[in-house]
């Protein structure tokens, strides 16, 4: 959440203060006392800490370079910078979330029948990656903004609304068939995923089929469809009377 990095910005800062404060006032009471060696070495932890703390700035993968609250560019893995670079353009950094965007894949399953009464089961495997270019990375930073720790929920309600709204069809076991089928679902469910600057980057599936299909119920499930249902109750009370 941006609460986080904004406390661990100002911890970063602290420590740096505290590791400072007393190396320069070692360095000044042995140049006082004219013990050179010593001054020496508190000379160069000084400037260790300078450039660690000042000049250069450890990036997160998965961030964001912002001025005045617009995406300037996407750093997508783990890098070293120079601190000024950003401070004299006025830019700010910002990690978008990584665990259960990225790293995690999305389950989804969905059931429907055929015209035999046969019920088809479709799992649907998905993981997420940002989309790569200017507007996905504004959409995403927004949404991030807004929603933070309920970003993941709202990745699952999207998912959900717009898998209720294909129509499913069970495919053959033929695995390069199945890669076919899966092309226009995935493209259907990306449409889905834009607004939030996110896109599948991979998809598998597992297809069962029988008279009766039994699942247990994942507690994460009961919250997704409860927001859906919510949702929809919203917009409903809110049409015309």
């Amino acid at each position: 959440m941006l609460w986080v990095q904004t406390m661990i910005r100002v911890l970063g800062r602290l420590i740096f203060w505290m590791l400072l404060v007393p190396l320069l006032i070692g360095l000044v009471l042995t140049l006082s006392y004219e013990h050179y060696t010593a001054a020496l070495f508190f000379l160069i932890l000084t400037v260790i800490v300078l450039y660690l703390g000042l000049v250069r700035i450890r990036i997160p993968a998965n961030s964001l370079v912002l001025r005045d609250g617009k995406v300037v560019f996407f750093i997508p893995e783990k890098t070293v910078r120079d601190r000024f670079d950003f401070a004299s353009r006025g830019q700010t950094i910002v990690q978008l979330p990584v665990f259960g965007l990225i790293d995690r894949p999305y389950k989804l399953e969905i059931i429907t029948p055929d015209t035999e009464g046969v019920l088809n089961a479709c799992r649907l495997t998905l993981n997420l990656g940002y989309i790569m270019d200017i507007t996905g990375w504004q959409r995403a930073y927004d949404h991030y903004v807004v929603l933070q720790d309920r970003m993941s929920l709202a990745v699952r309600r999207q998912l959900f609304k717009s898998a209720a709204e294909l129509a499913w069809r069970a495919p053959s076991q033929v695995e390069e068939e199945i890669a076919e089928y899966l092309k226009p679902i995935v493209a259907e469910l990306n449409r889905g995923l834009e607004g939030l600057g996110l896109r599948i980057e991979e998809a598998t599936c597992t297809f069962t089929a029988g008279p009766t299909l039994v699942r247990f119920v994942s507690p994460e499930q009961e919250i997704v469809e409860k927001a859906v249902l919510s949702a929809g109750a919203s917009r409903e009370g809110a049409g015309p009377s």
